[in-house]
């Protein structure tokens, strides 16, 4: 039998979670998304706070909202992991050194998105830092000011009108992508 099928195979045995929510090739047992959840935090280069976990394994569909939820709440409880006052996890030395045997038992694929996933929104939130956003609400519509900081210098201040709320939250969120290739895009075509 071929690698793959034998990987298919132990993967997809022993499902005890929900599967509401959860895509094709997401994970549909508790031992494999504790797995996963610890991969999360040892692979981050920075750390990952407790609130974020679930929303990491909700942007691909990796698995059920709650069995995640119930998961990382055992983890804490059975001292696999740590989470300290500002809600930062890390691993046990217990966890950590058991982790490389059953890091295996998820696909390669699955472990990819997820650590994708967490440095996706890592980075979002480190772009929220460094830029201000206003929203000034109008009769018909909103202004989005934008504020893109280096430090204490701003680099740029860009207003856009959105003209709902559905606007205003794509807005914000398709800037807070990329700011710097927007800034980047913009001051291109005013110096060409």
């Amino acid at each position: 039998m071929s690698e793959t099928n034998d990987n298919t195979n132990a993967y997809s045995e022993n499902y005890d979670t929900f599967s509401e929510g959860v895509e094709l090739g997401g994970l549909r047992n508790t031992a494999q998304i504790k797995t996963l959840i610890c991969y999360i935090v040892k692979k981050m280069n920075t750390p990952v706070k407790r609130e974020k976990i679930g929303e990491i394994f909700q942007i691909h569909g990796l698995a059920n909202y709650f069995a995640v939820s119930e998961a990382l709440e055992e983890l804490i409880s059975s001292g696999n992991l740590k989470c300290d006052s500002e809600g930062i996890l890390a691993l046990t030395p217990d966890s950590s050194s058991a982790l490389f045997e059953l890091e295996k038992e998820i696909p390669k694929s699955v472990r990819e998105k997820a650590l994708g996933d967490a440095v996706m929104l890592e980075t979002i939130e480190r772009r929220k830092a460094e830029t201000k956003i206003e929203t000034e609400y109008l009769d018909k519509g909103a202004n989005i000011t934008f504020t893109l900081m280096n430090g204490k210098e701003i680099l740029m201040k860009l207003t856009v009108y959105a003209a709902d709320e559905n606007q205003v939250e794509s807005i914000k969120d398709n800037y807070l992508k990329d700011p710097a290739g927007l800034y980047a895009g913009i001051v291109s075509k005013l110096f060409v």
